[in-house]
C-alpha cells in the first residue's frame, strides 16, 4: 500500500514537472517566434535615407533685406495676429515692407492628387534658412530678434488662415507646417557686410510637417527690433528607400 502511494507520488511529481517543463518549452519557443518576427519585420523595412531640397532662395539670387516692423524687443514679443494687416505689414506710406515672400519650385503635398503617387517619402520635413540679424561684426552678444513663418494654401477660404469659414479670423494665421511657434519665434544671428559669413537657423528638423496642395510661398515677417537679411531658405522632404542586398 505505501509502495502504491509512493508511486502514485512520483507520478504526479513527474506529472507536473513535465508540465512545467513543458510550460517553459512553449515560453521559450514564444519568445523565439517573437524575435524572429522581429527580425524579419526589420529585413523587411531596412531603409536608406533620401531626401528632396526644394531651395526657395539662395546665392543664385539676391539677398532680401527685411526691416523690423517693431523698434523694440518688447514690443515685438508682444505682437500677435489680429487684424488683416498683420498678415502683410507695411509702413503707413505702403512703400516699406516688413515682410519677404520666397516661392517653393515643388509642390508643398508631394503625394495628394497624382497618380503614380509617391511612396517613399516619410512626411516628415525639415525647414532652413540663411538669414543674417543687423549689420554689426560680431556682435557680442548676437541680437536677439523676433519673427513670424507662415506658409499659404491656395484654394482655402483664406490663404494665410486656417479659418474654415468665409469670415476670416485674423488670429488663426497658417503658419509654417501648423508649428504654433512660428507665429512669433525668438531668432539670433550675426552679420559681417552681410554675405562675408552664411550661417543656418533651423526653423523645423525631420519633423512630421502638415502642408496640403496649394501650399505654395513662405512668408517671413521681421517683426524686429533689427533689420534681418535673408539670403536663403531650404526646405527638405525626408523619404526612405528599402535597402537592397
Amino acid at each position: 500500500m505505501a509502495l502504491e502511494q509512493d508511486i502514485a507520488e512520483l507520478v504526479t511529481a513527474s506529472n507536473n514537472l513535465t508540465q512545467v517543463v513543458d510550460n517553459k518549452i512553449q515560453n521559450i519557443n514564444s519568445e523565439v517566434v517573437h524575435a524572429k518576427n522581429k527580425f524579419d519585420n526589420w529585413l523587411n523595412t531596412r531603409h536608406v535615407g533620401f531626401s528632396l531640397v526644394d531651395s526657395l532662395l539662395d546665392h543664385s539670387n539676391d539677398y532680401i533685406t527685411i526691416p523690423p516692423r517693431f523698434k523694440t524687443i518688447e514690443e515685438a514679443e508682444a505682437f500677435r495676429f489680429n487684424t488683416a494687416d498683420d498678415y502683410a505689414p507695411t509702413d503707413e506710406t505702403k512703400e516699406i515692407k516688413y515682410y519677404a515672400d520666397v516661392y517653393l519650385k515643388m509642390p508643398g503635398s508631394l503625394n495628394w492628387f497624382s497618380e503614380p503617387s509617391p511612396t517613399q517619402f516619410t512626411g516628415k520635413k525639415s525647414a532652413y534658412g540663411n538669414i543674417a540679424i543687423g549689420t554689426l561684426p560680431h556682435p557680442n552678444p548676437k541680437p536677439v530678434n523676433r519673427m513670424a513663418l507662415l506658409m499659404n494654401r491656395i484654394g482655402a477660404h483664406h490663404q494665410w488662415m486656417t479659418t474654415p469659414d468665409p469670415i476670416p479670423n485674423y488670429s488663426q494665421p497658417r503658419v509654417l507646417f501648423n508649428n504654433g511657434i512660428n507665429a512669433n519665434r525668438e531668432v539670433k544671428g550675426q552679420s559681417w557686410g552681410i554675405t562675408n559669413y552664411d550661417d543656418l537657423m533651423a526653423f523645423h528638423e525631420n519633423e512630421a510637417a502638415g502642408s496640403s496642395p496649394g501650399f505654395s510661398t513662405v512668408r517671413v515677417i521681421n517683426l524686429g527690433p533689427y533689420p534681418m537679411h535673408l539670403k536663403g531658405f531650404w526646405i527638405v522632404n525626408h523619404g526612405y528607400q528599402k535597402e537592397i542586398n
